[in-house]
């Protein structure tokens, strides 16, 4: 077995391990996988059809584990609607912003922070993937933790608004 099917086999392990926890699952292709499509099961935001914020409670993602994976991140793709700062909805490609990244990070580590953003868990407004989205967190001082219910409570602003400056960004 090569050094990087010791890892994907290593992280399938991870994944197995999350799979046993109500707020996630998984599948995956090849063997070793280098594919997975994860899913959560936690509470988090997206739009509603008339523009405002709901609560949304099944979440997933596509990770591709390429071929310099893990000295480069996987490439995360967001495949549910959703509203958070460093999270695109698969409309506007399905980006994720995950920060710093580390070979030594196992893709379970990556799978508790992913749902750990979606969740609210973790949030980064001032320097946002999803400007609107983090002008609104901004807007509304929200920190981590804050209760995604709760969130779904404030308002998100019309896109006729002046330009405000978010981190090194105008919006």
């Amino acid at each position: 077995m090569t050094p990087r099917e010791r890892r994907l086999a290593s992280d399938l392990r991870q994944m197995e391990e999350l799979a046993g926890r109500d707020e996630f699952d998984f599948r995956c292709d090849g063997w070793p996988p280098e594919r997975y499509e994860v899913m959560f099961s936690v509470a988090g935001l997206a739009r509603s059809d008339s523009g405002g914020l709901v609560v949304r409670r099944l979440h997933r993602c596509g990770l591709y584990l390429h071929l310099d994976y893990p000295r480069r991140p996987p490439v995360i793709s967001w495949l549910t609607p959703v509203f958070h700062p460093n999270l695109l909805p698969p409309q506007r490609n399905g980006g994720v912003c995950i920060g710093q990244w580390s070979a030594a990070e196992g893709l379970g580590d990556l799978c508790l922070r992913l749902r750990d953003l979606v969740s609210y868990r973790a949030l980064n407004a001032f320097d946002p993937l999803d400007l609107e989205a983090g002008l609104w967190a901004c807007e509304h001082e929200v920190r981590p933790g804050a209760d995604p219910a709760d969130l779904a409570l404030l308002p998100v602003a019309h896109e006729d608004r002046v330009a405000v400056t978010v981190g090194r960004r105008e919006i």
